[in-house]
């Protein structure tokens, strides 16, 4: 739903850890879900949240920490 609602904004990607598994460890994914938030200002650090979390978080972050 949020990839709908950002979608001209916000680039979701959707990795596979099994498939991924090189990938997942670089990342330092231990838990899943694992998200990150990686803003396009170079200046800002990443957000890493680990664990379910709600969607109000979700764009909370993306309109307020991005």
């Amino acid at each position: 739903m949020l990839a709908v609602e950002y979608e001209d904004n916000v680039l979701f990607v959707k990795v596979d850890t099994d498939d991924e598994y090189e990938l997942a460890q670089d990342m330092q994914v231990r838990g899943l879900p694992t998200l990150y938030f990686i803003s396009p200002d170079p200046n800002k650090n990443a957000i890493r949240t680990e664990g379910l979390i709600p969607r109000e978080m979700i764009k909370n972050i993306i309109d307020n920490e991005m």
